[in-house]
């Protein structure tokens, strides 16, 4: 959760625009392009907005790691094998 939030604080102090790291780092961004547009919006709208796409980037990372972790176990265990012998 601490990528969403330093983004967003980096996008509201430095009035800087979404560039290809942010999007690269916190991937469920795009969600809120949900934002833009005419129609008006209320502030649970916008809130429920920014949650829903901060708890789309923990499950995008948590399945990362899942998927990552056998491979570096793997690797750690084969390395530590190597060092004995």
């Amino acid at each position: 959760m601490a990528i969403p939030a330093l983004i967003l604080l980096h996008w509201k102090l430095a009035d800087s625009t979404f560039g290809l790291l942010e999007v690269t780092l916190w991937p469920s961004s795009i969600m809120l392009m949900g934002l833009e547009g005419p129609d008006p919006r209320t502030s649970l709208d916008i809130a429920e907005a920014y949650a829903i796409a901060i708890a789309a980037n923990v499950i995008l990372y948590l399945l990362v790691g899942l998927l990552v972790s056998p491979f570096v176990y793997w690797v750690l265990r084969w390395r530590n094998r190597s060092k004995v012998n």
